[in-house]
């Protein structure tokens, strides 16, 4: 048998009213229900503030379409400037040097590299097979190494190149970091690849 709002949940004898908080019957003291309870709604509020921010903070970038150029050694070089020419200044880093500096002090190495136009040559150690990102890793890295650069690939052109390239392939990588964290490493936004 199940019990109604109106009925005791230990003896089943029929109440007066739903807010009777303790059974005229048996003695029996009711109840509230979880999810009538104001803590449960605090933690229903809490997960929606939080899902919200998650799936609200998405960093995706509109495709934009990009040229592809072939440098001197008869590789192709993906700009993604939109004009063929790029007004951003690009500090050439050594990725190892930015693991490095994470490791060492995560909150300098946001100082030093949040938002900064950087050049790193690495290792690609990962494809996403939806074709949003890659991950790289220093070129001189052990086989045991687990710090990696996440790099969001921005349009057709970058994806046509990241195409012919395999797991273990060098690239040169000019673009944005977008974020830092101790735990998830650097995602930079590429403006071009080669």
């Amino acid at each position: 048998m199940k019990s109604t709002d109106k009925q005791c949940e230990k003896c089943g004898a029929e109440l007066e009213s739903a807010k009777i908080q303790i059974c005229p019957n048996c003695g029996a003291k009711r109840k509230k229900a979880f999810y009538k309870k104001w803590w449960f709604w605090l933690i229903v509020v809490v997960g929606v503030i939080a899902i919200a921010a998650a799936g609200g903070g998405s960093d995706e970038v509109e495709p934009e379409q990009g040229n592809v150029e072939t440098n001197e050694s008869g590789g192709n070089t993906t700009n993604n400037s939109g004009s063929g020419s790029s007004t951003k200044n690009y500090e050439v880093v050594d990725l190892q040097t930015m693991l490095n500096d994470l490791e060492n002090n995560a909150m300098k190495a946001e100082s030093t590299y949040q938002n900064k136009y950087v050049e790193v040559k690495g290792r690609i150690v990962n494809f996403d097979s939806d074709g949003s990102y890659i991950s790289i890793e220093p070129v001189n890295a052990d086989e045991w190494n687990f710090d990696t650069v996440m790099c969001y690939i921005k349009n057709d052109s970058q994806r046509s190149f990241l195409m012919e390239k395999s797991v273990g392939d060098v690239v040169t990588i000019k673009g944005k970091v977008i974020s830092i964290g101790e735990v998830l490493g650097y995602s930079i936004n590429i403006d071009e690849i080669k």
